[in-house]
């Protein structure tokens, strides 16, 4: 090899090598920002050890990009709260194995005057009822004493002292009542096991029963099969890892190492 080419190329490759080493740490550097982000969206417990993880997040102690958009909750007295159409529903079970949620009426786990004003309304939403559910009907400042058989009083629900209010299942136990006679009307969806007896309980307790969604998301499954945890970050999905961000799962390679041991290789190569 003449000598001055071989000077002249040696320095060159060491300046390689340092852009080299300063291109590693800034991935390295973008490594450690992603690892945050699989620390950031660990699984969290809100109520009695119902666990909160994608395509859920919680609002003040979870970042945004761990949940899925429109699965935003909080915590609230250790009870998990999710808004949908206006109202706020106590998260009473998750069943991510199947995509379900259970949810109840806020103020009737609080043992308010749970009385609904507005029709649930899952459009531009990621949940859908599941068959099965069936409807308690309201019905408020009535002018004509509703029938005692087949209806629950709610004497919270009205604005003057000479109205009625009150809940049905059917209306047509109501065949000799004219709804016209009252104002407005809502229903409150519910999943109750088909034979329980209604009758015996009070329409407080019947809202606690709760009724069930299902939703739909990105699944989740195959990220988490390979440890990571998934999340959404600029509209779009991906898989945090301990070692970095991945698309899909955290089996998808490590371009970084790979590149790094391939190219001090080739350095000592061609150094000896």
């Amino acid at each position: 090899m003449d000598p001055p080419c071989f000077f002249t190329f040696k320095p060159f490759l060491h300046q390689c090598v340092f852009v080299f080493i300063i291109i590693l740490f800034t991935l390295a550097y973008q490594t450690d920002s992603d690892n945050s982000k699989f620390e950031a969206c660990e699984p969290k417990t809100c109520g009695s050890n119902l666990t909160i993880r994608y395509p859920f997040w919680i609002s003040g102690e979870q970042e945004s990009y761990c949940g899925s958009p429109n699965f935003e909750i909080t915590c609230n007295d250790q009870k998990p709260v999710l808004n949908i159409s206006y109202e706020d529903y106590i998260i009473k079970d998750i069943f991510y194995e199947n995509s379900s949620l259970r949810l109840a009426y806020s103020a009737a786990d609080e043992n308010l005057c749970p009385t609904p004003l507005y029709n649930l309304t899952l459009t531009r939403t990621p949940f859908n009822f599941v068959p099965g559910d069936t409807d308690l009907f309201f019905w408020y400042n009535c002018s004509d004493k509703p029938p005692e058989n087949g209806t629950y009083s709610i004497s919270c629900g009205n604005e003057y002292s000479h109205y009625y209010s009150f809940a049905a299942f059917h209306k047509e136990m109501l065949v000799n009542y004219s709804l016209e006679s009252c104002q407005y009307s809502v229903y409150a969806p519910l999943n109750v096991e088909t034979g329980a007896n209604w009758f015996q309980m009070n329409y407080n307790e019947i809202l606690k029963i709760g009724f069930v969604l299902n939703w739909t998301a990105l699944s989740c499954s195959n990220c988490e099969a390979s440890g990571g945890r998934c999340g959404f970050d600029n509209s779009e999905f991906l898989c945090f890892c301990k070692d970095k961000t991945h698309h899909k799962t955290c089996d998808d390679g490590n371009f970084t190492g790979s590149v790094f041991i391939s190219f001090v290789s080739s350095v000592n190569v061609l150094d000896y």
